[in-house]
């Protein structure tokens, strides 16, 4: 190799490895997150960017739109997706539902809960005397509102009672499940579901005044820690004790492509991010899944 062949490779490798650095240090990170996330995400943004100020990272919206990261609220199979969180969906009612002392009357159990939100399935004998045995049966006094379309959680909520969310019965609502919330509140009579972080109130960590939990069947501690209306002993006792008739399901970033400044934020996010899981309405990842996602996050390296 003559030496001007020489000098033309070695700039083009030192120019290569200049491009790469300033790429790292200057590329933006885009993020698509749904609206029950956003504030979340938001305060992990926040965080990394004071300790990484020479990352760019912004959100995108739009239902077509291409981001390096997109917050999927569901488990995924065949996909790159790092879990970062967890959250948990309680069934709820307004204070101003007519059938509230009713509804308050009973601890819900899984048999109720089905019973209430789903469309008949083969009932035990016992159980189903004991509901058609009651003059006036709740369920049907009650509307049931879930959502629809991949926004929405109701397929999570109808899997966890082994269900499909096409067995929900009553109204369906378009868009983001906060909607639910409204429904319930203009049709009095009428129950939903939703997560923590859109039932609690996330600065003064107490419910919302406009509605009330349905009291379900679970140990009197666990009972009181829901009948408190705190979210931070809702969050707690959630994540340290499993219980049945609560649906709890992961939210991840999927990627198309993996590079350094991914990896930082992940790795960040499921070292450190976790602290702020809390102040937006969800659960952390327990020490093993940490462990996982760690170790799965080493060997896309």
């Amino acid at each position: 190799m003559n030496i001007k062949a020489f000098l033309i490779a070695v700039f083009a490798v030192v120019a290569l490895n200049v491009s790469a650095a300033t790429s790292q240090n200057d590329g933006v990170i885009t993020v698509k997150v749904n609206k029950a996330s956003k504030v979340l995400v938001e305060k992990w943004i926040e965080a990394y960017k004071a300790v990484n100020p020479n990352v760019e990272i912004a959100l995108v919206s739009g239902k077509n739109a291409d981001a390096d990261l997109t917050l999927v609220s569901s488990h995924q199979e065949g996909v790159n997706v790092t879990y970062v969180g967890r959250y948990a969906l309680l069934p709820v009612t307004t204070t101003e539902n007519p059938l509230l002392n009713d509804i308050q009357k009973k601890e819900w159990k899984s048999k109720d809960i089905k019973n209430l939100f789903f469309t008949a399935e083969d009932l035990d004998e016992e159980y189903e005397e004991e509901v058609e045995g009651k003059k006036n049966k709740l369920k049907d006094k009650l509307t049931v509102y879930s959502g629809s379309g991949k926004a929405s959680l109701s397929g999570i909520f109808a899997s966890h009672f082994g269900r499909t969310s096409d067995d929900l019965r009553g109204n369906r609502i378009a868009g983001d499940d906060f909607y639910l919330l409204s429904a319930i509140n203009e049709d009095k009579a009428s129950v939903t579901f939703n997560a923590l972080s859109n039932l609690y109130d996330l600065s003064s960590r107490t419910l919302r005044s406009d509605l009330a939990l349905l009291p379900l069947g679970v140990k009197a501690n666990q009972r009181e820690a829901l009948r408190s209306g705190n979210l931070d002993e809702a969050l707690e006792l959630i994540e340290n004790e499993e219980i049945d008739l609560i649906p709890v399901e992961e939210i991840g970033f999927t990627y198309n492509h993996f590079d350094a400044d991914i990896d930082n934020f992940l790795q960040w996010i499921v070292r450190t991010g976790q602290e702020y899981n809390h102040k937006a309405g969800f659960l952390r990842l327990t020490d093993k899944e940490v462990e996982s996602q760690l170790r799965l996050l080493a060997q896309n390296n």
